[in-house]
């Protein structure tokens, strides 16, 4: 696992960073060309004037999701995340962390509109974003799908596509960042930026299911789930397919029999295969949807302005956690977010090169084969 990554078990809903140990130094590599003076009661006085609307432009949720997640942190004792500056109220914690994520302001100059210094901005934000994850542990906010969820799940996929089976969709987004001090070429990506790599499962609802964050942005999308804990779960068991469902994926994965994906086109597919292909990307859609609401609404995901790289990735993990949290809250956000534009700019950053991943597990050969014979044929194929 990468240095900085983040590991998810969510069968029991932990998630886990990598260093624990965590330095507030002073010179973080980040461009400060206007530092503005502290503002002073920003949080007290200024953020409970604004409209509903305005909070919602702001910090990328609704007042009532706010307050739902307040509640949420508030099973959270202070002290289970270490000592820090208790004498800022967990509302106004909440605030900067989540102003941290929705916008592209350096850390100083939300220190200053907070009114608080760079490094406490630094500590109450990762100490924050360390009892989001425990909050996870809690509400099992990020959970892989069991019982009666799983089967929903999979009839609202059937209800899309057409496809039965289907637990999820899995893919993976590239985290933009500035090239890393050790190793920067091991974080340089097909298209030529610096990247951490997040891999998530999603569900019908664009609900997060599971996310792996922090491996190098050079590793290819089946070298990275193999390395997740993901892969791990599932082959040890501890995470489980009801009813002989899997996932989706595209053809940067290798085909398993919990892991479907579609036909290679060299020129030469049946009718039948094209069918196949097209459910598949019919229904994987919900997790690119997923990527860019994710960065939509945090938009501090599309350039991370730090060499830190486990901040980098508890910062990803967190904006999953929230991303889900507003979902379960029944926000809509096309409220704030343009989906068609988010689509585009996600397609654009992630569109890596597949390579020829051998199709030689037989079980998942004749299985997609069965899967592929029972669909009915879309007109155009017909």
């Amino acid at each position: 696992m990468a240095e900085g990554g983040i590991r998810n078990d969510v069968k029991v809903a932990i998630l886990t960073v990598a260093h624990g140990n965590f330095l507030f130094d002073e010179d973080e590599d980040e461009v400060d060309v206007n530092v503005n003076e502290k503002v002073e009661n920003f949080a007290e006085l200024i953020v409970p004037q604004y409209s509903d609307k305005q909070f919602q432009q702001h910090f990328r949720m609704k007042p009532s999701t706010f307050e739902d997640f307040l509640q949420k942190l508030s099973h959270v004792s202070h002290k289970s995340v270490g000592p820090g500056p208790s004498e800022i109220k967990i509302e106004k914690q909440a605030m900067i962390t989540l102003w941290c994520l929705a916008n592209m302001e350096s850390f100083r100059s939300v220190g200053d509109r907070f009114g608080v210094t760079k490094s406490t901005c630094w500590e109450v934000l990762y100490r924050t974003c360390h009892r989001i994850l425990a909050t996870n542990e809690i509400f099992k906010i990020i959970c892989w799908p069991t019982g009666e969820r799983a089967l929903s799940i999979m009839q609202s996929f059937q209800a899309l596509s057409g496809l039965n089976g289907v637990l999820g969709c899995i893919d993976g987004s590239h985290i933009k960042i500035l090239p890393p001090k050790n190793y920067p070429n091991s974080y340089c990506n097909r298209k030529n930026f610096h990247s951490i790599l997040l891999q998530g499962v999603c569900d019908n609802r664009k609900l997060f299911t599971h996310v792996y964050a922090g491996e190098p942005g050079s590793i290819h999308d089946n070298r990275l789930f193999e390395k997740s804990d993901l892969f791990t779960g599932i082959e040890s068991r501890e995470l489980v397919f009801p009813h002989d469902s899997h996932m989706l994926g595209d053809l940067a994965y290798k085909l398993r029999s919990y892991l479907m994906v579609g036909f290679k086109n060299n020129g030469n597919l049946t009718n039948r295969q094209k069918n196949f292909n097209f459910k598949l990307s019919k229904a994987r859609v919900a997790i690119e949807n997923a990527f860019a609401l994710l960065k939509g609404r945090f938009r501090r995901l599309k350039y991370m302005e730090t060499v830190r790289l486990d901040l980098i990735a508890l910062l990803t993990v967190v904006a999953c956690i929230l991303h889900n949290i507003c979902i379960l809250q029944g926000e809509n956000p096309l409220d704030i977010i343009n989906l068609e534009e988010e689509l585009e700019e996600e397609r654009r950053s992630s569109n890596i090169a597949m390579y020829d991943l051998p199709e030689n597990n037989q079980p998942a050969v004749a299985k997609r084969l069965s899967i592929m014979n029972a669909l009915e044929l879309d007109q155009q194929f017909v």
